[in-house]
């Protein structure tokens, strides 16, 4: 190669080597320009969930309705007077508001008391996950704490069905009746049909997403909690305190933490507690697979068929059966205008329910 060849070929080598180092500081500086962006996007996140909530809390938080329970502040909202006291244990992931519909109604002729769970509602949260027998121990010290006096008629919706028969197994003196609201059962994840348990996963995904992004109002800037609540039917005026609540930081934390404790409870073999002869009255949700089917999220019907959900009504039903037979004195009613959410499809049966139990136990 002549020296005319080298000396042409230097200055191309070198400015391969300035265009390199240029594109590794431009993508240097792009990397970190977007890390700054992203750091600014979460606290600005941060501020603003911090700002929102606040607001919400101001809105909705009842102070009034605070009770100390080994240094965490719980919600507990008691109304009306009489014997025996009626408590209202709502189901999964859900706080005391779902009994909205039932509580002011059941006031009129006793006292009745709803609550919301650590981490649900307005309650402080804890950062563990809580057995029903947990759960059943730290609602016997809240009501205790906040005045309250057995006996108590105990009702629950869904995983509540579980929470209030484990209160009646800790506190049987304590108990005078029991209704049962489409009620979970201890054995439920081995008897359902394996893709409707499945469907668990997909929330799991969702609450993780949640509990995440949550810290940086992510959850409350699209709107996700909206979406959720969609499938109850709720007035204005109660979709809100219900939206304040589910937006809070502590909430997709607390729910996941209750979703995988059930999971991992419903799927071990148990044998379920008898109540003796306890007034025990097991409401059911009487809608058709067609009904369940049609009422289902999109993403969910596509990993379901009519025949799936038949096999699921089918073990529910012989479920709830079951539950009915945990008392001499059990009886199960089939509420055929409900779904699942029977407090807020039909609270009148809720009411006259507990009215039975109640006018039974005050003879």
């Amino acid at each position: 190669m002549s020296d005319e060849d080298v000396s042409a070929g230097e200055p191309r080598k070198a400015g391969t080597k300035r265009r390199g180092a240029g594109c590794l500081r431009w993508s240097g500086r792009a990397a970190l320009g977007a890390l700054v962006l992203l750091l600014v996007l979460m606290v600005v996140g941060v501020i603003y969930q911090a700002v929102a909530s606040a607001r919400d809390e101001k809105a909705y938080k009842p102070l009034d309705q605070m009770v100390a329970v080994d240094g965490i502040q719980m919600r507990l909202d008691c109304r009306g007077s009489g014997s025996p006291t009626v408590v209202l244990e709502a189901g999964a992931s859900i706080h005391g508001i779902a009994w909205a519909r039932v509580q002011d109604e059941v006031a009129k002729f006793t006292r009745v008391c709803s609550y919301d769970r650590a981490g649900l509602g307005w309650s402080d949260s804890v950062h563990e996950a809580q057995s029903p027998q947990q759960v059943a121990e730290i609602l016997h010290a809240l009501l205790a704490n906040g005045g309250e006096k057995p006996p108590y008629l105990m009702v629950g919706h869904s995983l509540g069905g579980i929470y209030v028969r484990a209160f009646a197994a800790l506190y049987p003196q304590d108990v005078a009746g029991m209704v049962l609201v489409d009620s979970s059962h201890e054995n439920q994840n081995q008897r359902l049909p394996a893709e409707f348990v499945k469907i668990n996963a997909t929330q799991q995904v969702a609450i993780q997403f949640c509990r995440l992004t949550a810290p940086f109002g992510l959850v409350r800037a699209v709107k996700m909690m909206d979406s959720l609540v969609v499938v109850f039917s709720l007035t204005e005026e109660e979709k809100q305190p219900l939206l304040a609540a589910m937006n809070r930081t502590p909430y997709c934390g607390a729910a996941a933490r209750e979703l995988n404790m059930f999971n991992a409870y419903a799927s071990q073999p148990k044998e379920l507690a008898s109540l003796g002869d306890m007034p025990l009255i097991v409401l059911t949700s009487g809608y058709t697979a067609q009904e369940m089917y049609a009422e289902l999220p999109p993403a969910f019907q596509s990993q379901l068929t009519i025949e799936v959900i038949q096999a699921e009504v089918k073990a529910w039903e012989a479920m709830q059966e079951e539950l009915a037979g945990l008392s001499t004195h059990g009886k199960r009613i089939v509420v055929r205008e409900s779904s699942h959410n029977i407090q807020l499809d039909a609270p009148q049966v809720i009411i006259d329910a507990i009215r039975e139990i109640f006018e039974q136990e005050a003879k």
